[in-house]
């Protein structure tokens, strides 16, 4: 029922569309509730399954000290480093506080922020509903091809593998929202980075950024949310964190998001164009070295039998990176299945022909799933060789999705 209420209230905001201008939440708002510190998976055999900890527990203390977000657990995490014993971790569980023991350092679980991996669907959610305008996630990036397409890239570290086409439709994805996109700056071009964006700042208008934020942010999207006018400083909000943070890196390109009056597209013809783009990605991209659909899949198998897994990181996070992809995976499935799920109620003529693809980014999930479960690591080359069947099945449910998104196009 509550799905069903969402997609009508969702639907209404999409067909009408909102008034140009309207008001809507602060920038960064949607950073803010992405970073909150609820648990979206449970990692197995961690304490945290030992413990009971369950999908949707929010922490509320760690430590004793309030944990708002994912950025305040880790703060909180390091300080309590290097002491003895146990600490308490309070979380609230269905409108009730429980107090639990926990060791030391990281509880096995992933936060919900995990689960909103497309660091351009993100941002352009923040800047959609500041404009006061309707924006889903899920939407997004289907409209990005992330959710329906894995890619892949040979020189790149493995963590970072699927999202790498995301501005591939950027444009198309603009008029799908109902949006302009206005470039301000782009690599290349003359002038500083910083100065373009101020200037548009200064105008009260909300910047889209790829790059220059802090970390592993580094070729990220954002959001550019205000300056220091004493200063040439730009501060925003970007991936994996509710907290403002300070522009200082290079920028690859800078868009305002502009009103046109337009609202989203119609249900029948954003499926269309996202499945229009799927099967576009299901080709190699050989133009930027990027692959995408089956020659991806094949270019993991292929890595799988080479070491390190990450040539980028080494053998030491080779690890790292191997779990990041298969969630960044899993996540990005679910997206899928969630629009899929939703443009079966908004396009009834296509909804039976939707429930097989459904199923086949069901057995995708199961799949993923399962080398989550099994805890088989990327050491050694038995296990290697095991996680390549593995990714083989998924590359033959893959196929099949390619005939299922044909058929949804043509009706049949």
């Amino acid at each position: 029922m509550r799905q069903l209420l969402y997609f009508v209230v969702s639907a209404a905001l999409m067909f009408t569309g909102c008034e140009p201008g309207a008001a809507g939440p602060e920038l960064g708002a949607t950073y803010y509730l992405v970073a909150r510190p609820e648990v979206w998976q449970v990692l197995p055999l961690g304490q945290a399954e030992k413990l009971g900890i369950r999908q949707g527990d929010m922490l509320l203390l760690y430590d004793g000290e309030p944990v708002a977000s994912n950025d305040e657990v880790r703060r909180a995490q390091g300080a309590a480093l290097g002491g003895d014993g146990q600490v308490p971790l309070v979380l609230l569980r269905d409108e009730e506080e429980l107090e639990v023991m926990v060791d030391r350092g990281p509880l096995g679980v992933l936060p919900v922020a995990a689960k909103y991996p497309s660091s351009l669907a993100l941002a352009l959610e923040d800047i959609l509903r500041h404009h006061g305008r309707f924006a889903d996630y899920d939407w997004l990036v289907a409209l990005t091809g992330e959710a329906f397409t894995f890619t892949a890239e040979a020189s790149e570290c493995r963590a970072w593998w699927p999202g790498g086409r995301s501005d591939a439709y950027l444009d198309r994805l603009a008029k799908v929202a109902g949006v302009g996109l206005r470039s301000v700056y782009g690599t290349g071009e003359q002038g500083e980075a910083a100065e373009a964006v101020r200037a548009e700042l200064a105008k009260g208008r909300a910047v889209l950024v790829q790059g220059g934020w802090p970390e592993h942010r580094g070729d990220f999207w954002g959001v550019a949310s205000r300056f220091d006018p004493g200063e040439p400083k730009v501060y925003g909000y970007s991936l994996d964190s509710g907290e403002e943070m300070l522009l200082s890196g290079s920028v690859i390109a800078a868009f305002v998001v502009e009103e046109t009056g337009q609202s989203w597209m119609e249900p029948a013809r954003m499926l269309a164009t996202v499945l229009t783009q799927a099967l576009e990605l299901s080709q190699a991209h050989a133009d930027s070295g990027w692959k995408s659909g089956i020659d991806a899949w094949d270019l993991l198998i292929k890595s799988l039998y080479q070491g390190p897994f990450c040539p980028v990181c080494g053998e030491a996070e080779s690890q790292v990176c191997f779990d990041r992809l298969v969630w960044v995976t899993i996540a990005h499935r679910e997206s899928a299945v969630r629009f899929l799920e939703a443009m079966s109620q908004a396009v009834p003529s296509r909804a039976n022909l939707l429930s097989d693809a459904i199923a086949d980014n069901r057995a995708i999930l199961g799949k993923l799933e399962g080398i989550v479960r099994s805890g088989v690591q990327v050491g050694d080359l038995e296990s290697r060789r095991k996680l390549a069947l593995v990714f083989s099945e998924i590359e033959l449910i893959e196929n099949d999705l390619v005939g299922n998104y044909e058929q949804i196009l043509s009706g049949q």
